[in-house]
């Protein structure tokens, strides 16, 4: 049963329109500041941003850094000098500019969120042509081209985030080593780095927060962890770290990158270090955005290009979901009479030592998450006379562990090649939505298409809310 708590929140007023930028002096032993010749100060960005002044610093986590993951290699980068906006963009900021707000948790100075990353670009688009600034980027299809010397808004790079994340720490989160209910908003039901008991210690809003709130970092910068994750400029790859200097990230992808974590996201996930990859045409709930500025005159263009391929009918569908105790199970059987696809059920070739909830399945579940346990699976689809390559969308159902996908299913992910395959993903979950399970699944299948979700409360079913989910992903349906 989920607790409820009330948590108190400082909300400071930071919306002056006087143009003046917060300069920043950052030095120790992991930052080394830079000296970058600053343009235009007094124009670049008004007192909603902060001047963050360049230097190289380790990006990534150390090898010791509790719950990270291996895609957090540590290495050295350098970036120029930005501006970079002091809260998570607002919704009241998204609509006066765009006519629309999309968001799932309705607010004025509540941030903007279920915005895919072309509505963030776009954003910055009409916003710089609002002001009179240069657009930086031309969008043409799925091929976004940024012009580096272009004075207008954009996001920032996932290097240029952490850094002003991490404003001057080594620690997993600017605050500290640990996560407190006062510290950021987020599913911190059982903290981080905390014993593996499954007892509930600490709390979780269910919901996003004002954009300032909590108390800012040393930057002056509010919720760079947890509240909403936001989208920056990299598509999801592993790190190049021969390119030292304001890397970019590959040139092509099929996810973008997250950064910060959101409200129904556990600890380890809103680190300074955690990367997360999201399909970049899907909006999510959880997700927003952050501006950034030049602060030096950049030169040269930079062209993002997205593989995923176009929506279209699927011409085969397979259902693989796993279920501990019968609520995935309960959802994979309608979307089963509904499509009349084939249907594999995962399971452990060890079973865990309970089928029903209780503190010794979470303990155990918990362990696992942790330990990243890869377990063998009973069978697999071979076993059960079905081919992979026969199919070219998987509806992939699973319950939200810990805001992680459960260790079979990624046992599954790691045996099979999902290349060019569509991804539906479907959730039976007891509050915290998808968290961060659709972030693994494009790691593990970092060559697929990942479709619009469906997540429902346990036990909680609507055919016609399913049927639709089907169809507007390109999925036939017989039977309704």
């Amino acid at each position: 049963m989920k607790k409820t708590i009330s948590v108190l929140l400082s909300v400071i007023t930071v919306f002056s329109m006087t143009l003046t930028a917060c300069a920043t002096t950052q030095t120790n032993a992991n930052t080394t500041a830079k000296t970058n010749t600053v343009v235009n100060t007094n124009k670049q960005a008004n007192d909603d941003f902060v001047l963050i002044n360049g230097g190289t610093f380790q990006m990534g986590s150390p090898t010791n850094e509790p719950e990270r993951e291996a895609d957090e290699v540590q290495h050295n980068v350098t970036v120029d000098s930005f501006y970079i906006s002091k809260t998570e963009l607002s919704q009241k900021q998204y609509q006066s500019v765009m006519g629309n707000n999309p968001s799932e948790n309705k607010g004025e100075n509540l941030p903007v969120e279920n915005i895919t990353w072309y509505d963030a670009v776009q954003y910055c688009n009409e916003l710089s042509k609002k002001e009179g600034l240069t657009p930086c980027y031309t969008i043409s299809g799925n091929i976004v081209t940024w012009n580096k010397s272009a004075n207008g808004y954009r996001l920032p790079t996932e290097a240029e985030w952490e850094y002003a994340a991490r404003a001057n720490t080594t620690t997993p989160f600017s605050f500290g080593s640990n996560v407190k209910d006062e510290n950021a908003n987020c599913y911190n039901a059982y903290g981080y780095n905390n014993d593996a008991s499954g007892s509930w210690v600490n709390g979780y809003l269910e919901h996003t927060v004002d954009v300032n709130s909590y108390a800012a970092n040393a930057y002056g910068l509010y919720n760079m962890h947890g509240n909403v994750a936001e989208w920056v400029w990299d598509w999801y790859s592993d790190y190049n770290t021969s390119i030292s200097s304001n890397p970019t990230g590959a040139a092509s992808g099929n996810d973008k990158i997250a950064r910060g974590g959101g409200w129904n996201d556990f600890p380890k996930h809103i680190r300074s270090a955690y990367r997360s990859a999201f399909p970049a045409n899907v909006p999510l709930y959880s997700i927003g955005v952050r501006l950034v500025r030049n602060a030096t005159n950049g030169t040269g263009t930079v062209t993002s290009t997205d593989n995923t391929k176009a929506n279209t009918t699927s011409s085969k569908t397979l259902i693989v979901y796993f279920s501990q105790t019968g609520n995935t199970d309960g959802l994979a059987k309608i979307i089963q009479q509904i499509t009349n696809a084939d249907v594999f059920r995962i399971e452990r070739a060890v079973p865990y030592s309970a089928t029903h909830n209780s503190q010794g399945l979470y303990a155990e579940a918990l362990t696992e998450q942790r330990q990243y346990a890869v377990p063998e699976l009973k069978t697999y689809l071979e076993d059960a006379g079905l081919d992979i390559n026969q199919y070219d969308t998987i509806l992939l159902g699973y319950c939200n562990w810990w805001a992680s996908i459960p260790a079979p299913v990624r046992s599954f992910l790691m045996h099979y090649d999902f290349s060019g395959k569509n991804i539906i993903p479907f959730c039976s979950m007891g509050g915290g939505r998808f968290g961060q399970t659709i972030s693994a699944i494009a790691k593990f299948a970092p060559n697929s298409t990942i479709k619009q979700g469906l997540d429902v409360t346990y036990s909680h079913y609507d055919e016609n809310e399913i049927t639709k989910w089907l169809q507007q992903n390109g999925v036939k349906v017989v039977n309704h």
